[in-house]
């Protein structure tokens, strides 16, 4: 969920058009309930998904969210998938060890939503790449012409020497002629 919020945040930041997305992250309280049902400990946990225990206790307040690869890891290990520790309320398992979710038909919708803020965040990171080339194609064209035009003033330099030399030149046959 800090994930979200720090890309809204950036969004916000440079002006792009704000969306709301309604999804609510469960992972913090769904790690714990999984945990305490199969009355694992941090401790055990840490070593069977090779996180620290104090970063696994982070992640149960809510203090921190995991990376992707130890979202993956815990999921494995629960026999569930990214999604469900994510975006579903576990509640319990039943008798069959199967998840009981509470929101179970607004699941789909929540990954839709994701999606939908997923697409938009791509087209927006592709508008600013492109944003990005534009821009630096004009420093290209700037720099280009700075050299141009500091071509042109040395051009113009070494005309007026060569010009200062005529007049030289001509200064002293003029000084020849008057003798």
């Amino acid at each position: 969920m800090h994930n979200i919020k720090k890309a809204k945040d950036k969004i916000q930041y440079f002006g792009i058009k704000k969306i709301d997305i309604m999804t609510k992250s469960y992972f913090s309280q769904n790690l714990k309930n999984l945990r305490k049902y199969h009355k694992i400990t941090l401790e055990e946990l840490s070593e069977a998904v090779n996180v620290s225990k104090s970063a696994l206790s982070d992640y149960e307040n809510d203090k921190f969210s995991p990376s992707l690869i130890i979202c993956r890891k815990i999921a494995d290990f629960f026999k569930t998938s990214i999604d469900i520790l994510e975006f579903s309320e576990i509640l319990e398992k039943n008798k069959d060890g199967e998840l009981i979710l509470a929101n179970q038909e607004s699941h789909p919708k929540q990954i839709l939503e994701a999606k939908e803020y997923a697409e938009v965040l791509e087209k927006q990171k592709n508008e600013l790449l492109l944003e990005l080339r534009l821009q630096k194609q004009k420093v290209e064209s700037l720099t280009l012409q700075m050299r141009l035009q500091e071509q042109l003033k040395a051009s113009k330099l070494s005309e007026i020497e060569l010009l200062r030399s005529q007049i030289i030149l001509l200064q002293e046959k003029i000084g020849l002629i008057q003798k």
